[in-house]
């Protein structure tokens, strides 16, 4: 295996933790026998664990954006695109056992360092700009119910897919997800009607 492939797998083992059990609920020796090196080549790669969970949120937020863009770009309506982002939102608790990479900091988040919070607050403020975008797209096109003013239902969808990953990943129950994003979802299809 090369340092690049040890690097990514590395990567993808601790993003999993992270979505599974938290930012804390996991070790250099958990990820050591997940992906079968030493602790020490772990830390040659991230000497320390804010490196490892810093890399994992920029990585992520880049993987994130490039999605949100493809919807933008693949998508013809903006209530298209806004019913991919809760779909994304949805895929990400797979099977109510995990959660976003962001959401799943927010229960560690005073053990954070100031560089995974800086990519977090990064991330959190891209997300926002494209679902105001969208809104205010959607506004435009008449695609989307009731949109007064996109700033604020940018807002609100975020905390709305956020929140239904939690009640969904406590109840370990995705169908708390969809019923809690339901409404949004009725007013992008009652909007064709």
């Amino acid at each position: 295996m090369t340092a690049s492939e040890t690097k990514t797998k590395l990567m993808d083992a601790a993003e999993q933790q992270v979505r599974h059990k938290g930012a804390d609920g996991f070790s250099y020796s958990d990820l050591s026998r997940l992906v079968g090196i030493r602790k020490a080549s772990i830390h040659y790669h991230f000497p320390a664990k804010a490196d490892l969970l810093t890399a994992i949120m920029a990585r992520y937020a880049k993987r994130v954006m490039a999605a949100l863009e493809g919807y933008a770009q693949d998508l013809p309506g903006a209530d298209q695109q806004l019913a991919a982002f809760i779909t994304f939102y949805r895929d990400a608790l797979q099977d109510g056992t995990a959660l976003c990479l962001c959401v799943a900091y927010a229960a560690s988040q005073d053990s954070l360092s100031e560089d995974t919070h800086r990519e977090i607050t990064q991330f959190r403020q891209q997300v926002s700009g494209w679902l105001e975008e969208t809104f205010t797209r959607a506004q435009t096109e008449g695609s989307v119910i009731g949109i007064t003013a996109p700033a604020h239902e940018a807002a609100a969808a975020y905390a709305l897919v956020e929140g239904a990953q939690i009640a969904a990943r406590i109840s370990g129950d995705p169908a708390s997800f969809d019923a809690a994003t339901q409404a949004l979802r009725e007013r992008l299809i009652e909007a064709k009607a």
